[in-house]
């Protein structure tokens, strides 16, 4: 089972570390295979969330929308981020429950209500879990894309540490690293061919031990190390 990344901002370093503890406990309690990243202030959490290879590996949000955090969900869903969002706040003030609720938030738990904390974080594990994810969002400046990944034919590394992606409707070039991307869309159907070419597998026609064939006729080269294993990922898919 593959881990879930669960980041936690709170402002206040010690609640910061109570909470992520109080999660990490819970996640063993459930078996819950999880990795953590946490951030004590928005500027930090936003500069990382901005980059799609990031944020798209992000399965739960935990944020305390206090103390300049206020417009992080906002923000992050003009980003593109699709996952999970929880406020934990020691505030009740109605503004914030608005902001949860424009943000698509799951839930908003009032910090010191253990019990229910609990119980709410639990449940987002699993509407994590459960929630599956057919697109990718990817940005470039003032530029924003949300992309199906069944329309994506195949990424290809671009010039200054950027990425191209070739899918129906065009192609866009974005800022990422090659080996996130993988990291991210390997689990979901896509096959690092080459070292510059990350390649849907229900877009490959054929296969050599030098190339493969998409089925709109674009050749793309295979790495002769990667080819054994692409090979037997395309065969494994394929009895899908």
């Amino acid at each position: 089972m593959d881990a879930l990344h669960i980041v936690i901002c709170d402002t206040n370093p010690a609640e910061l570390e109570r909470y992520t503890g109080l999660c990490r406990t819970i996640c063993l309690r459930k078996q819950v295979t999880a990795a953590f990243a946490t951030f004590s202030n928005s500027g930090e959490l936003l500069f990382h969330m901005m980059d799609p290879s990031y944020s798209s590996m992000v399965n739960i949000l935990v944020l305390e929308p206090f103390n300049g955090c206020e417009k992080v969900a906002e923000s992050v869903r003009g980003f593109g981020y699709d996952g999970v969002i929880l406020y934990h706040s020691r505030l009740a003030d109605e503004q914030y429950f608005y902001q949860a609720f424009n943000a698509g938030a799951y839930n908003y738990v009032k910090k010191g209500s253990h019990d229910r904390f609990e119980v709410v974080f639990e449940n987002a594990l699993k509407a994590a879990r459960d929630l599956e994810r057919q697109y990718i969002a990817l940005r470039f400046g003032e530029e924003y894309r949300q992309i199906d990944l069944r329309d994506i034919f195949y990424f290809e590394t671009h010039m200054n540490h950027t990425i191209c992606v070739w899918y129906i409707g065009g192609k866009f070039v974005f800022r990422a690293n090659m080996s996130d991307l993988e990291g991210y869309l390997s689990k979901r159907s896509f096959v690092r061919v080459h070292h510059s070419f990350l390649v849907a597998l229900g877009a490959i026609r054929k296969i050599s031990s030098e190339q493969v064939t998409l089925f709109d006729g674009k050749v793309i080269p295979v790495s002769r190390r990667k080819y054994a294993a692409i090979k037997e990922t395309l065969d494994k898919w394929s009895e899908i």
